[in-house]
């Protein structure tokens, strides 16, 4: 029909509640930190030691399972 205009869709790309935004700039934020500008400045040294591992891999390990936490209670969310 002419005249009948249709629904305008949202983009399935951006989140669409106040706690899935928040979820996205947390995972983005916490994703920079692994990113070469911030880990160069901030963790590439070897020393010290941390549980028997260099210091740069302890951090990396942290931060990717600071991720998966994040990705996982996204996932429980169901957002």
């Amino acid at each position: 029909m002419k005249g009948v205009s249709e629904p305008r869709r949202r983009s399935h790309w951006w989140p669409r509640t106040r706690r899935g935004r928040i979820a996205v700039a947390g995972f983005l934020a916490t994703l920079a930190l692994a990113q070469p500008p911030l880990v160069f400045a901030v963790a590439n040294r070897i020393e010290p030691l941390v549980l028997g591992v260099p210091f740069l891999y302890a951090y990396l390990t942290a931060v990717y399972v600071l991720l998966l936490a994040e990705l996982l209670l996204v996932w429980r969310w169901r957002l």
